[in-house]
């Protein structure tokens, strides 16, 4: 059965805006600071453009250096992507339910689930550990960040199946971390074999899948100085006009992703 309001009451948009901004100051200045606030719902009819502009300054009046997300207005977006910043408030972008394409001129968030649907449901379809560490790396190596939902059980729990594999992509973040935290896109942009990141003088070339000719890339401007695996072992690179060339043994290659750190002469220059 569908909601109905009490007798006598009508929609009112004004009168929820002022309710909600009540929570929104409980929030902000009784569990405060806060990082981001993380709006939806902007397919309301009476939710105008003018409205998100309001909320939005309000927030910030509340805690100016707070981060928020893109979903302030009606329309404004075209697959979680802002149209025009001049114009749509909001600090960065969220494609949703697929990874977003290498942007490095504004942040931007993927938010997926790591089942099929935002809500729990019993024996939902889990994405393997595989798919959410190369989901991962791939937002990484497109200059992103992944928002990865876990959706709570009716008591609140999150779901042991669902926590097991969070502690999975923990456990390859402890390892391999190096890799993925304090890193930007690029300078290689994903594609079918992979994605990288950098760091200082570092490249980070995280491998899924080896093309049967062998791995090369395009040149860069930097030099590279040496090459290892991130766990350690040799790696071959050859350097030359024609780009980079990497070759990993298969005993040594990993079956999720086989990171390559690429010492550079000096840090990457992206522009």
């Amino acid at each position: 059965p569908g909601y109905s309001l009490p007798e006598g009451q009508k929609p009112d948009m004004d009168r929820y805006v002022r309710y909600m901004k009540t929570q929104l100051r409980e929030l902000v200045e009784n569990y405060g600071p806060l990082g981001v606030m993380w709006f939806d719902g902007d397919w309301e009819k009476q939710w105008m453009h003018e409205r998100g502009v309001d909320l939005y300054d309000y927030v910030r009046s509340l805690q100016p250096d707070i981060i928020v997300n893109n979903r302030l207005y009606r329309g404004g977006r075209e697959k979680g992507i802002t149209i025009d910043h001049s114009i749509y408030k909001g600090d960065f972008d969220t494609p949703e339910q697929r990874i977003g394409t290498f942007q490095t001129d504004w942040p931007w968030e993927s938010c997926i689930t790591i089942g099929k649907q935002w809500a729990w449901k019993p024996n939902d379809e889990l994405k393997s550990t595989k798919q959410c560490i190369q989901t991962l790396v791939k937002t990484a190596g497109g200059d992103g960040n992944l928002l990865l939902n876990v959706g709570p059980m009716p008591d609140g729990r999150i779901e042991p199946r669902q926590v097991d594999r969070l502690r999975e992509i923990g456990n390859w973040l402890q390892e391999y971390g190096e890799s993925i935290y304090g890193t930007r896109g690029g300078p290689f942009r994903p594609d079918a074999w992979g994605a990288s990141t950098h760091k200082g003088k570092n490249i980070y070339v995280h491998v899924f899948d080896w093309p049967e000719a062998g791995l090369v890339l395009p040149t860069i401007s930097e030099k590279v100085v040496r090459a290892e695996l991130l766990n350690g072992k040799s790696v071959s690179v050859n350097q030359s006009e024609k780009g980079i060339e990497i070759s990993v043994p298969r005993a040594d290659r990993e079956a999720i992703d086989t990171i390559v750190v690429l010492k550079l002469d000096q840090p990457v220059d992206m522009k």
